[in-house]
């Protein structure tokens, strides 16, 4: 129906006009007066005509409407009453006061917070996830305020997921993972006339096929020693409850040789099969690096690492170490200066190492450069002798010095490490093109990325070993100084606890090779020297320990003792001299840090304990530096990193 001020207000209009026009026209003089009260009379009864049928218009639909919503109502308060959607009013506390039907059925508690322990009232728009009675629900909050109390409240439900969770989780299940197995010690093996070649890959690829067909999963050799394998992601828990048993089972395989067949294996999980590719391969390169016989899965971004406990057996190829030299070679004559950075608080190993480098880069033309940040009385008696030389006159800087006279085309060297953490000046691998890194450690996470040239062997007694076997092949010509020779014979010394642990043919020959060529024994042992302070700080240190079960030794160094991780290293290193231990922990406060120096006589892997606490390095020495911590919290947690690690060696068991 039309509104009534469609037809009337016109006509109302033209009456107005119509007394204008009576008003202004010489038409019925004699009436005039009487025509216009007429014409303006009708305009006002039209007028209000017109306001009645627009309120009663009004009225009628607001009566229509509100006939609408009270039906509407009704309907909703049913639909919501009967509908399958699980629907509540909670209040702040989380008390339910009122539910529909469907959640009756699946939730009759009076307390929300039953299921929902992190409930939260003042954040009613965040999606919670739920998992109850069998069912998977995403939990949507809406507040609702009712005028007639002024309370609020939150009106909920619930989403089933459980199909959609389903089918999520047969997806994550099902996604192909890639692996790699390699046969780490391929080369070496190979080289032994006496090696079962046939027998040794026909038993390695009968146990990978066993253990593929455990899992479900296929698998193709590809090169020698190599196999490429894929197998669904539901079965990797299955492989990390056994700790990947196929390390230990290949060691049992009869070689022909007094080496044993060591394996590394790298999974990578991703969510694509080119991801999980790429994540085995960088794996892969983690495990070799780490001196290989162990598993490492790169999932998420970071690495779970399996194995790794046994010494790896020393390298008998040089063949790496003449392309290594003559590449570095290459790279010293075409640059104007060397730096040669090691880690904090560097040890003789590193000033040996870094020593050794610098001969060669002088022997090239090229000027060398040792940065230097914190001394420690360790490295003193060295320090002064480096000084003290016309040939190495200033050549140690620090940092800051670094920085501001190192060029683009300069070229950095990373010895004794490759962690980016430990470096005594991070900054500079932003400012130089080109970095060599040479080190013995195992290699950790945060290790230097692409770097120009690398020499990483976790076989080495100590980086001043491949630095001495580096020197042999750099140049034929090449005659490095007494001084430099008995650094490196100091170095290797100190990393193999006076030629004890950690050594391997190649580690005599280097020292044979030193000892020809100048190196001072008496020199070596002055630089080893202690005072009488710093030997009682370490005999009260070595009192205090405390033997934990499967003989690892637990000391701290008192608070008020200077150079404290010095104190903490030699006390580790005296303390698994002592009969019925094994390994040695001990701590010492460096300033706002915690030092923490692990040693081991081979069974047990302190490098793994280390990594845990945030360090690194070697099976039988390895370090951390925990920031910002209390001495005893520090201590707690690494009393809980060697239990730790005592119970997955007995499980393997």
């Amino acid at each position: 129906m039309k509104k009534s001020t469609t037809i009337l207000l016109p006509l109302g209009v033209l009456l107005c006009v119509l007394c204008g026009a009576i008003f202004f026209s010489g038409w019925f003089q004699a009436y005039r007066f009487l025509a216009l009260c007429i014409a303006f009379g009708l305009s006002l009864i039209i007028f209000f005509i017109t306001l009645y049928l627009e309120w009663r218009q009004k009225k009628t639909l607001q009566k229509r409407m509100d006939d609408v919503f009270s039906e509407n109502s009704q309907v909703v308060a049913r639909l919501v009453n009967q509908v399958s959607i699980p629907c509540a009013l909670v209040e702040r506390d989380g008390k339910i006061v009122w539910r529909n039907e469907t959640m009756e059925k699946i939730f009759a508690e009076p307390d929300v917070c039953r299921v929902l322990p992190h409930f939260d009232f003042d954040a009613p728009l965040v999606a919670v996830p739920l998992e109850h009675a069998g069912s998977v629900y995403q939990v949507m909050s809406v507040p609702v305020h009712r005028e007639s109390d002024e309370r609020t409240m939150l009106f909920q439900y619930w989403l089933d997921r459980t199909e959609a969770a389903h089918y999520q989780r047969l997806f994550e299940e099902q996604m192909p993972y890639v692996a790699l197995i390699y046969i780490d010690n391929y080369e070496e093996l190979s080289a032994d006339g006496q090696f079962h070649r046939t027998s040794v890959f026909s038993e390695v690829e009968r146990l990978i096929a066993d253990l593929v067909k455990d899992i479900d999963g296929v698998y193709r050799r590809y090169d020698n020693g190599r196999f490429f394998v894929v197998f669904e992601a539901q079965h990797l828990p299955q492989l990390e409850r056994a700790r990947f048993p196929l390390l230990e089972q290949t060691h049992d395989i009869d070689t022909g040789t007094s080496m044993l067949v060591s394996l590394s294996i790298a999974v990578g999980a991703a969510d694509r099969v080119a991801r999980a590719d790429e994540g085995a391969r960088q794996a892969m390169e983690l495990a070799l690096g780490r001196g290989g016989d162990q598993a490492v899965i790169r999932k998420g971004g970071g690495y779970v690492f399996y194995g790794g406990r046994r010494q790896p057996e020393a390298l008998q190829s040089r063949v790496k170490m003449r392309l290594f030299s003559k590449a570095l070679r290459q790279l010293f004559d075409n640059t104007g200066d060397v730096f040669i950075l090691g880690h904090k608080r560097p040890d003789m190993d590193c000033i040996g190492a870094a020593l050794g480098v610098a001969t060669c880069a002088k022997f090239a033309g090229s000027r060398a450069y040792i940065v230097l940040g914190e001394q420690n009385s360790m490295i003193e008696h060295a320090l002064e002798l480096i000084q003290e030389n016309r040939t190495f006159s200033g050549m140690l800087i620090t940092p800051e010095q670094a920085e501001r006279i190192m060029r683009p085309t300069s070229v950095l060297v990373v010895v004794d490490t490759q962690r980016v953490g430990s470096l005594v000046a991070p900054k500079l691998l932003e400012l130089a093109s080109r970095v060599v890194v040479i080190d013995h450690h195992r290699r950790g996470v945060d290790h230097i990325d692409n770097p120009t040239l690398h020499f990483l062997e976790a076989r080495a007694s100590s980086t001043s070993e491949l630095v001495t076997e580096m020197l042999q092949y750099f140049d034929a010509n090449l005659r490095p100084q007494a001084l430099v020779c008995g650094t490196l014979l100091a170095g290797i010394t100190i990393d193999t606890k006076h030629f004890a642990f950690n050594v391997g043919s190649r580690t005599f020959e280097a020292a044979g090779y030193l000892r020809k060529n100048g190196a001072d024994t008496s020199m070596v042992k002055q630089m080893f020297q202690d005072d009488m302070e710093s030997f009682g700080d370490v005999a009260t240190t070595v009192r205090s320990a405390e033997v934990l079960p499967g003989g690892v030794a637990l000391a701290s160094v008192g608070e008020e003792i200077k150079n404290a991780s010095l104190i903490a290293a030699k006390s580790a290193d005296e303390l698994i001299g002592i009969k019925g231990i094994e390994a040695a922990f001990v701590l010492g406060r460096d300033g706002e840090s915690i030092s923490v120096s692990g040693r081991s006589l081979g069974n047990i892997n302190v490098q793994i304990i280390c990594e845990r606490l945030g360090g690194g390095g070697h099976l039988t020495m390895a370090g951390a530096q925990m920031l910002n911590i209390e001495f005893e919290e520090a201590e707690a947690q690494v009393r809980t990193a060697i239990e730790q690690y005592t119970q997955e060696v007995q499980k393997a068991l």
